[in-house]
């Protein structure tokens, strides 16, 4: 149970990141 929810979390952060990531490309681009 434990080593799901830690993938889960894995795959929750890389999201975040890659979220984060691609709106500051966009912002660079825009400037």
């Amino acid at each position: 149970m434990s080593t799901i929810i830690s993938y889960f979390i894995f795959l929750l952060v890389l999201l975040i990141l890659t979220l984060v990531l691609f709106i500051g490309l966009s912002n660079i681009r825009l400037i």
